[in-house]
């Protein structure tokens, strides 16, 4: 095995099971080029999977946003039943999608030191919203 293709296996580990399979067809060592060409296939469908979460991430957090943003309770009831629900590393995770409203919320919870999102970083939203102008 090239070591480069080991170090590969070692940081990508969720690409052996397809190395495997393709060590197997080739009855042995597929070589380097083989290998890469299965990672670029790996790559490419990891990225199609993104692609089609993200218009329904977009479209829940966008949601969230105009339930914080209304005035009948809304707020309320995201930072009760929402925000309250998620772990720090979800907050973190979700940070790119909050909205101008949902950072005003998130401002105003109590949550432990260090567990708050930070504003900074890329805003990955949906063009024209919030998420992508960053909050206030």
């Amino acid at each position: 095995m090239d070591p480069d293709v080991a170090v590969l296996l070692r940081r990508v580990p969720e690409f052996t099971d397809r190395y495997l399979l393709l060590v197997e067809q080739a009855d042995g060592d597929p070589g380097t080029p083989a290998t890469l060409g299965e990672l670029a296939d790996f790559a490419a469908e990891l990225a199609l999977q993104l692609e089609g979460l993200r218009p329904v991430l977009d479209r829940l957090m966008a949601m969230v946003e105009e339930l914080s943003a209304s005035a009948d309770g809304g707020g309320d009831l995201v930072a009760g039943a929402f925000l309250d629900s998620l772990s720090p590393d979800d907050l973190r995770r979700l940070r790119p999608w909050f909205g101008r409203a949902t950072w005003a919320i998130l401002d105003d919870l109590e949550l432990p030191a260090g567990t708050a999102p930070d504003r900074g970083g890329p805003r990955r939203g949906r063009p024209g919203t919030d998420a992508t102008r960053g909050a206030p």
